[in-house]
């Protein structure tokens, strides 16, 4: 599913249960870090729009692409911390993107405030490929090392490094071909470019669908209930391997503790709606909420372990 700009200028709501703002015309800023029309901007402009009454505040979505994301959370870091800016991110410019790129800010340099969403990365071969489930692809990968190629979101990207992760684990040799994003590296699957298409869930079911494409293995412990049929890492013996695709909200440090739990209670209630529960849902993803001292261990372990896959690959920037 491609997640279409839903553009938002939306009124007050003064039933709002958290007064954020300091008056009715303070503006919430929101900062996606990645262009428009992408599916991070689309996901954050429903969830904005069903977290606005919550917040109590008009929501504008700002898009400050470049650098891997990680312009626009730079920007969002070094911002006011009066919880009236925030930014909206998935994964990858949090926990992969500055090993590879020279980015001016760390994890440690703002606050991790609430995940939202969750979903593996898949790992998908055409029908004819030569195993059914997860165990045997890795079986086929073992006994022809070096053969098979697997295309991915870019050089240091969440995908490359979940998967070189996992393959690493279970004594896999797979040839990496980097792309732009899970769109490029699908087109480049389906056309016989490369032998096997990591990347989100949404783009290639239509194809899995069709019985063009199998999926047999995620980047999750468990199975996914989007592919129930695909092998978790628990099933192949490296569940501690676990690198998802998660989406976020993050605020600049120094933003008051109050602040910080009014957007807590905020987007999870905005992500507990029908609405985006069924956006979600159809999105290929869940809802899974982390917050707090949670949520930073969880960014700091995953910064940790994708910081040594890139180190080992050689790919960090100097």
């Amino acid at each position: 599913m491609k997640f279409g700009p839903l553009f938002l200028s939306l009124g007050l709501s003064m039933a709002s249960v958290l007064p954020l703002p300091a008056t009715a015309s303070d503006l919430i800023k929101i900062i996606v870090p990645a262009p428009a029309g992408g599916g991070t901007d689309g996901f954050f402009r429903v969830i904005a729009r069903e977290a606005e009454p919550f917040l109590g505040g008009t929501v504008a979505v700002m898009n400050v692409g470049g650098a891997g994301g990680t312009m626009g959370i730079t920007q969002m870091a070094k911002s006011r911390p009066d919880g009236l800016t925030l930014a909206a991110v998935w994964s990858s410019p949090v926990t992969a993107a500055p090993h590879s790129i020279a980015s001016a800010s760390k994890p440690h340099d703002y606050i991790p405030v609430i995940q939202v969403s969750s979903a593996p990365y898949v790992f998908c071969v055409d029908a004819s490929f030569p195993a059914d489930t997860g165990k045997g692809m890795i079986e086929e990968l073992k006994r022809k090392p070096g053969k098979y190629t697997y295309g991915n979101d870019g050089v240091g990207g969440t995908g490359q490094l979940a998967a070189e992760r996992i393959f690493r684990a279970l004594g896999v040799s797979v040839r990496a071909v980097p792309f732009k994003g899970a769109g490029e590296t699908l087109i480049n699957f389906l056309g016989g470019h490369v032998d096997m298409y990591v990347g989100s869930i949404s783009p290639v079911m239509p194809h899995v669908k069709s019985g063009k494409s199998k999926c047999l293995m995620v980047s999750s412990a468990e199975p996914t209930p989007a592919l129930p049929s695909a092998s978790g890492l628990r099933e192949l013996g490296v569940p501690d391997e676990e690198t998802l695709l998660w989406r976020a909200v993050l605020a600049p440090k120094g933003t008051p503790k109050e602040k910080i739990a009014a957007i807590e209670t905020a987007f999870e209630k905005a992500v507990q709606t029908p609405t985006s529960r069924k956006f979600i849902e159809e999105a290929g993803e869940q809802v899974v909420v982390r917050k707090g001292d949670d949520f930073r261990a969880m960014v700091d372990r995953e910064y940790e372990a994708l910081g040594n896959v890139a180190k080992s690959l050689g790919i960090g920037h100097k």
